[in-house]
């Protein structure tokens, strides 16, 4: 491993923190069976709005594609 990838290697390391720090979430309509999004979008984990809820499928599908992303970018920058 080169000192390029490892820097990509804490470059995708810090962005999955931050997005695990700042997760996005959902507030749901009023009532038991409503399944209206009132409201989304990211906020620090510790200070989520009033009955918000972390958004795990997006936080998922973001991960993926930054360590898909991060990984392509590890492998492109091999040495020779």
């Amino acid at each position: 491993m080169n000192e390029t990838q490892r820097k990509v290697l804490i470059g995708i390391g810090a962005v999955v923190l931050a997005m695990l720090i700042y997760p996005p979430y959902r507030i749901y309509g009023y009532g038991g069976s409503s399944n209206a999004v009132i409201q989304s979008g990211y906020a620090f984990l510790f200070e989520l709005p009033n009955r918000a809820t972390v958004d795990v499928t997006t936080l998922i599908v973001q991960w993926v594609g930054v360590l898909i992303v991060g990984a392509l970018a590890f492998f492109l920058l091999k040495d020779k």
